[in-house]
């Protein structure tokens, strides 16, 4: 059976409110905000999820790392989910999960006044059910131990599934230029991600890496980014003048 895809891009600078509304007019399902490498403040994070919230784009976190202090802010402006990059282990995660669930499914501190709720949480309960079953959590699988530890990770209570990050796994396989061990790491993922019964996803713009990740069925895709796409939106502008 057809696997279900949904479309995403990753959002690494721009901190423009409007990119959300675009992005789903274009069809995208999710963005991933880059908090890992990118340089947001709150207010333009606030911004965007809010604006996210309003067109109905899932809004995914690159989380720098597990912490609560981040988790816990984030999750109150409005975040759907989370990606923790470099995850190596089950532990790893556990932490990033305990922290955006709340209970009995994690800890999550509870501030419902906020953003998350639109000002109007209603029943505690309730709405304790409603954030919890909406909010997602992926680990990226970046390191050797993560491909290592994976079926493990994948063990995780509340994790939604897991993302490949390519670029950092080649440079961690000492094999960059040579797509190979990538492509056997995507079947491994494509794997234990349906062992697991969870939606595998890839973080790129290699239109192999693409290709493959549509024959293994994978369920996320997340292509390029606003850079890049800008850039070469610039240079596809640039070539068609210069032929005049």
């Amino acid at each position: 059976m057809k696997v279900k895809r949904k479309l995403g891009t990753m959002v690494s600078e721009i901190g423009f409110a409007g990119l959300p509304t675009m992005m789903k007019n274009a069809g995208f399902d999710f963005l991933i905000l880059d908090l890992e490498h990118g340089a947001f403040d709150y207010a333009g994070i606030r911004a965007i999820v809010g604006a996210a919230r309003g067109c109905g784009l899932k809004t995914v976190m690159r989380l720098p790392d597990n912490g609560r202090r981040e988790i816990t802010r984030l999750c109150d402006m409005g975040a759907g989910g989370f990606l923790l990059p470099m995850a190596e282990s089950a532990a790893d995660v556990a932490w990033a999960v305990r922290y955006a669930k709340y209970a009995p499914e994690g800890a999550r501190g509870i501030s419902t006044m906020r953003a998350h709720t639109g000002y109007d949480p209603g029943a505690l309960a309730d709405y304790m059910k409603t954030a919890n079953a909406s909010m997602e959590i992926y680990a990226q699988i970046e390191t050797r131990r993560g491909m290592d530890n994976l079926r493990d990770i994948l063990k995780t209570d509340y994790l939604t599934g897991a993302f490949l990050g390519p670029n950092d796994l080649s440079a961690d396989l000492n094999c960059i230029g040579d797509l190979n061990p990538i492509l056997k790491a995507m079947e491994t993922l494509a794997a234990e991600c349906a062992r697991a019964h969870k939606p595998a996803g890839i973080i790129t713009s290699n239109e192999t890496l693409l290709a493959k990740a549509a024959a293994l069925q994978f369920a996320r895709l997340c292509v390029s980014s606003e850079l890049n796409i800008l850039s070469d939106g610039y240079k596809k502008l640039r070539k068609t003048l210069s032929a005049l």
